[in-house]
């Protein structure tokens, strides 16, 4: 798992590095069960904070927020277990998914909108040169 994970957050940061200006690294460590990476950084008006934790024989962990110069969350996207994303998905059965990770995209309105698929920081990027 290491290099692999380890390749995929060096890549993930040189990215970052492209994308973004003052990247600051917040986290980034690594042991045999998982990969963790924090950072944030600038672009155009907004502070984008970025944490992915990569777990073996597990899909990513992540979450992509977008932040306005109050810190007041813009947009963003994860794939924790929200109940509200796992209620929308899975309706009256929610109960028996309680702790799925769903992935799902907020807005500055609290409106919650399931995601097809999860994430990555490219489509993340993509999305913001799209729509912000």
């Amino acid at each position: 798992m290491a290099g692999t994970s380890g390749e995929h957050i060096e890549n993930l940061i040189a990215q970052a590095q492209r994308f973004l200006s003052n990247v600051t690294i917040l986290r980034h460590e690594s042991s045999r069960q998982r990969a963790i990476i924090d950072f944030e950084g600038n672009w155009k008006e907004y502070r984008i904070i970025v944490s992915e934790i990569h777990r073996i024989n597990r899909r990513i962990r992540y979450a992509y927020y977008v932040l306005d110069k109050h810190h007041a969350i813009v947009h963003a996207f994860d794939n924790s277990p929200d109940n509200k994303a796992i209620k929308q998905k899975y309706g009256s059965d929610w109960k028996c998914h309680i702790y799925e990770e769903v992935s799902h995209q907020h807005d500055s309105e609290n409106k919650l909108s399931l995601t097809e698929l999860p994430i990555t920081f490219e489509a993340f990027v993509q999305w913001a040169e799209e729509n912000l």
